[in-house]
Parts: structure tokens; sequence; C-alpha cells
């Protein structure tokens, strides 16, 4: 069964990198995806955490990040995140820093397909 328990976190793209870099302890907490949700026009982003011996999720949460806009990435924090960074740049579009395109999608000619602006 999975946890009900989570702590959400009120963070900016100005903040967020501070935020989980003062919080993060990779003794406790497992790293385990950055998520994107479209809204039509800008994303919702989450960066999500779990801590087993407490049966917790936490998530870092910045509403309404514009599609252009340059997200932090957390490599340097946490270097496993990188996977996650560049899947959000190839099916959302999303500028993270210190990225690229063609993980995922090798076509040039497919560009964001979760990105409800493009369809």
């Amino acid at each position: 069964m999975i946890s009900q328990n989570v702590e959400f976190f009120d963070a900016t793209i100005d903040n967020i990198k501070e935020k989980i870099k003062n919080w993060y302890d990779e003794e406790k907490y497992h790293y385990v995806t950055i998520n994107a949700v479209d809204n039509g026009g800008n994303v919702t982003l989450d960066w999500i955490f779990f801590d087993y011996n407490e049966d917790k999720w936490y998530v870092f949460r910045i509403q309404e990040v514009e599609y252009d806009t340059l997200i932090p990435s957390i490599n340097d924090i946490i270097p496993s995140s990188w996977m996650a960074e560049w899947e959000l740049v190839d099916l959302f579009g999303l500028n993270i820093e210190n990225t690229q395109k063609g993980l995922m999608i090798k076509d040039p000619n497919i560009f964001a397909p979760l990105r409800k602006e493009s369809k």
C-alpha cells in the first residue's frame, strides 16, 4: 500500500535549489523524481522524495512555471536527477539548466508531446 503521509513545501524558481540543498540528507531521504503537470500555458513542478523510515513522502512544489523559464538543475546535489530532468526537456520542452534534448525522443520533428500548448 502506498503511504498517504505527504508533506508539501511551496517553493519558487529562485529558491527551489537552495531549499532542497538545505533539506536533503542522502542518508535519510530517497530522491524519486521531478514531475511536471501541464496546466495549459505553464506547468506545475514537483520534486518528490520518500523517507522509508517514516513511510512519508515529501514534495517540493512550484506552481505556474512558464514553459521557457530557466529551471535550476539539482544534479549537483543529487546526481541521479539528471535522467528525470532530461526527460522533462524532451516530453514538455522545458528549459532546465545543463540539460539537452534527445534522451527520450531522437526525432527532431517531435517537440514536447506532453505539452498541451503544442497539441
